[in-house]
């Protein structure tokens, strides 16, 4: 009994934290996002051709450095680069959150993916930098600034792809920065 309470509070959190979102529109029909100017154009591909392997039709693509928006978010990815390599080799990119919303919104380093030339789609990692991205909340109209980092041990060249997709957001399309190296 006294294992039962704790879980069904946990759940009830798990639920509100998930239909409150993190990045989600107050309007969660507005299946459009903006994107900025410079991201709008996004890579120069044939129409009919994806931005990149595993293009979702609603993804907002932009090159490394560009500001994505998301509804009411804006997100930006630097070029990837090599992090530390201390415990192995690893890519890294400086990333920052706005939040141009009214609502209190959740982040985490795990809304952070990255997508290697031979299409293997890694999660971050836990070393690479000293200013790594936790995670936690922030309020309307604040930011957030980190480093995101990926395990590189194959060490492939190519098309990277940095993959940001809000693990607590049922309703927010998914920013994507194409980064040749």
């Amino acid at each position: 009994k006294r294992f039962i309470l704790p879980l069904v509070l946990l759940l009830i959190i798990i639920i509100a934290v998930a239909l409150n979102g993190a990045g989600g529109s107050d309007d969660p029909g507005a299946a459009d996002p903006a994107t900025t100017a410079s991201a709008e154009a996004g890579p120069t591909a044939e129409a009919d051709e994806p931005a990149f392997a595993g293009a979702e039709d609603s993804d907002v693509v932009g090159q490394a450095g560009e500001t994505l928006t998301l509804g009411e978010i804006a997100v930006a990815s630097t070029a990837i680069g090599a992090g530390d390599d201390t415990l192995g080799p690893t890519l890294c990119t400086a990333v920052t959150v706005n939040n141009e919303s009214t609502e209190t919104i959740d982040f985490n380093a795990f809304d952070w993916k990255l997508q290697a030339p031979s299409g293997t789609i890694l999660n971050t990692g836990f070393s690479g930098s000293a200013n790594m991205i936790t995670g936690g909340q922030i309020a309307p109209g604040g930011s957030t600034t980190g480093d995101i980092c990926f395990d590189n041990a194959r060490a492939e060249a190519g098309q990277f792809v940095v993959l940001y997709e809000p693990i607590f957001s049922f309703f927010s399309d998914r920013a994507a920065w194409i980064n040749n190296r």
